[in-house]
């Protein structure tokens, strides 16, 4: 076997030195003349199709319950969402605001005096967030999906949470 591996070897290092090598013009592979054009039909008709890449995850779940949670999953949560918008700015200068009123309070207390003493922040709301109709209470979007329809069906609920004056 390795002996026909190099006669073959050979015969090719001879016709690379004659000049009987032609190159490819689909792949740019060098190869003897006589079979340089049965290469060139083959490789011009797999350089026209590109093979699907094979996903193994997908063929595993194929025939199983992982199959129909996906198609389910997918079904269920709509892909054209609106992007949402971003308010880093808003963020960052409540971060500020907050990390300002914690140097007040190390000030206070390095001097001796009560924190109680201090003004109290406003509260700090996310615009993202949703209200609940039924408690009052804010939540991400995706959380209030969960959340509000579970609230509505209680029944004794407790009062909302008090408002704090602004």
């Amino acid at each position: 076997e390795s002996g026909d591996h190099l006669a073959t070897e050979m015969l090719y290092i001879q016709a690379a030195s004659a000049g009987e090598l032609g190159q490819c013009s689909f792949c740019g592979r060098k190869f003897l003349c006589t079979r340089l054009e049965k290469h060139a039909n083959i490789c011009s008709k797999s350089q026209g199709s590109k093979r699907k890449v094979f996903d193994s995850s997908k063929a595993r779940a194929r025939g199983t319950e992982l199959e129909q949670y996906r198609q389910w999953k997918s079904s269920e949560s709509p892909q054209n969402q609106p992007p949402r918008k971003n308010n880093w700015r808003q963020k960052h200068e409540s971060f500020i605001q907050t990390l300002r009123q914690a140097r007040q309070v190390q000030q206070v207390l390095s001097k001796g005096g009560k924190v109680s003493e201090l003004p109290l922040l406003p509260p700090v709301e996310n615009p993202d967030y949703v209200a609940c109709p039924y408690c009052s209470r804010r939540f991400a979007p995706k959380v209030a999906e969960r959340h509000v329809p579970k609230c509505k069906t209680i029944k004794n609920r407790p009062p909302p949470p008090p408002q704090k004056r602004r």
